[in-house]
This record gives structure tokens, sequence and C-alpha cells, in this order.
């Protein structure tokens, strides 16, 4: 299985067929230490639009793209633009590269933005150092890019800059009220009833359709580690059965690594994840594969890579954040039940 590390497209989508028609298709949050996403609250303010669909949930643009002003607007490939409604009367998100937080009125069918609030605060721990070709830019190099861009053939299409596609979502946003829709997907032949994907449209016919990044049904729920990911290709973890990961609300991960037990917390930032502190915490011999696939998870976890993901009750699908997808690693976590 390839996972592309383009917002993990495929897999997005298909947690839309799977679960665009069902209300409780959000996503609440863990404890992430960070600006991404807060501890979720144990009761809900409704109504959280399309049916309390939204509350909770970490979204992101459906192919990174929106439509402004008639024309389609496609983020560049390090963008991570998301959005979560929150039941504090906010929304708070990332434009691609920069973060925000606004007051917000969402009702079943409409959502009104108003002031911006200070975003909130980053985490409280870091993964390991990005690639630079794969992180937002710096000033600086935004301005290499721009004057390189300039020199290129105009025929070729050219992601737009940071500030520029961020200059679009903030327009979208700030529109005036956005009308809440769902959007049906196409049928599949042989497949089960197309799901639906939340839809926002201003009075200027601007569209951004959303698409889901993580589902309240990750944590609390017992996974396998199922299969290594490098660049297009999945290798089976040999000792996948024996291995066990819960994600907890508070942030930490517990379960088995193969043999012993573990420990780890997890940070959540919108679109992206990363461990730290991973160790053991029981110290038991076992099978020589169980060992061995043991130590190598462990290794991997304590690298605190940084992974694009996206994730629901029945698998959970992490992409390391870097430039070149040809170096790219990554891990795929199935429901217990789905061995």
């Amino acid at each position: 299985m390839r996972i592309s590390p383009r917002r993990v497209a495929g897999v997005v989508a298909g947690m839309a067929m799977v679960c665009g028609g069902v209300s409780a298709c959000g996503a609440a949050s863990g404890d992430t230490g960070g600006r991404a996403t807060a501890a979720a609250s144990p009761t809900k303010k409704g109504p959280g639009g399309l049916g309390n669909r939204l509350f909770d949930g970490i979204w992101t643009f459906d192919d990174l793209t929106l439509t402004v002003d008639g024309k389609e607007v496609h983020g560049p490939e390090y963008a991570s633009p998301w959005v979560e409604f929150r039941d504090d009367g906010t929304i708070a998100g990332d434009y691609g590269c920069t973060p925000f937080r606004m007051k917000a009125d969402l009702t079943a069918t409409t959502l009104t933005l108003g002031e911006d609030l200070p975003p909130l605060p980053p985490p409280s721990a870091t993964p390991a150092p990005p690639d630079e070709a794969a992180s937002c830019p710096t000033p600086k190099k935004q301005q290499e890019d721009k004057q390189e861009g300039k020199q290129k053939d105009s025929a070729r299409y050219i992601p737009p800059e940071p500030t520029e596609f961020e200059a679009k979502v903030r327009e979208f946003f700030h529109r005036g009220p956005l009308t809440l829709a769902e959007k049906k997907l196409p049928q599949e032949v042989g497949g089960p009833p197309p799901g639906t994907l939340p839809q926002l449209r201003n009075a200027h016919g601007d569209v951004a359709t959303l698409a889901l990044v993580r589902s309240p049904g990750i944590f609390d729920t017992s996974f396998h580690l199922d299969e290594w990911v490098v660049y297009d290709s999945a290798d089976k973890v040999k000792s996948a059965k024996d291995t066990s990961f819960t994600f907890h609300r508070d942030g930490t991960v517990t379960g088995i690594l193969g043999c012993n037990d573990f420990r780890a917390k997890a940070f959540f930032t919108g679109s992206h994840v990363f461990f730290q502190g991973t160790r053991l915490t029981t110290h038991r011999t076992c099978a020589a594969q169980n060992m061995q696939d043991e130590s190598s998870i462990l290794k991997t976890l304590q690298r605190s890579l940084n992974y694009s993901y996206s994730g629901d009750s029945d698998d959970i699908h992490m992409r390391e954040k870097t430039g070149s997808e040809y170096r790219s690693t990554g891990l795929v976590f199935r429901h217990t039940t789905d061995q």
C-alpha cells in the first residue's frame, strides 16, 4: 500500500467513504501539550454543524484545494492547513504555515467567524528536526523561491508561495458567513453506499470541501502495528498480532511492542503527530522474531519523527514528513479485530 505524503490523501478519502454519513465522525483531541488540539471537553455544546458532525473534528481541505473567485487554489506540498471546531465557541487551526484561532458561531447549517484570537500555544516538546524541503520556508527562503519562480516557464504550474496560498485561505474564511452542506461522494462499483464530506460555501461562491484527518475513534481503541512503509511499498510486521497500541486522550500511548509493555507520549499537532519518551516498562524475553520486531519498533518511536497522519477506529496511517517521498517511511496501525 502506498501512502501519499500529500496529506495522506487517499486514506482520508477512504475514511470519508466509511464515515462520511455518520454524524459522530468528528475528531476529538488528545492531550497534545501543543497548539494543535487541546483535550476534548466531556460535554459538547450543540449544534456542531451537520448534526454535530464537525465538533471535535480535525479537518483539512480535500486534496489540499479550495475554490476562491472561481479559481482552484492548490497548496504547496509542505503546507498543512487544518481546522478544528471547538466547543468553546472558537475554531483553531493553521492557514498552511501560520496558526490561527477565531471566535466562531456554529449552527446546524452556518458558520460565522468573529474576531481573531491568539493562537493556541505550541507543543511543550518538538519532533526530530525536519527536512528543510518538507517544512514551511523561512522568509528568506520564500524570497529566494519567488525570484527563482520568475525565471521559470510561466506555462508550467508553480505552486503558490505560502503567503499567497494562506492569503486565499484567509480570504475564504473572512468573506462573510459560510453555509454548511454535504457533498456526496461518487458511488464505487460494488462498494457500499457513498458517504459525504462537509462543504463550506460563502456568498461569493467560494467553496471548500473538508476531509477528515482524525476521528475520535482512535482514542481508547486497541490497535496492532500492522505494517512498515517505505516509499510506495509496505511490509507486514511479522509479530503484529503480539503488538498493541492504545492512544489515550491525555496524550499517553500504552501497549505491547511484541514482547514487553511500553509507554510513550504522543503529541498531536493538527494533521501531524510525533512520539516522545518511548520506553519499555517490563523486561520479558520472548521468541526471537518478537524481540527483533520489538527492537525495531522501539528504535523507530524513539526517533521522534514528525508524521502526517489520518486515523479512525479502524486504522491509523502515518507518513514521515520529509522532502523526498523516496526516503519517506511510515507506520500502519489496524484495529485488533481486523487482524
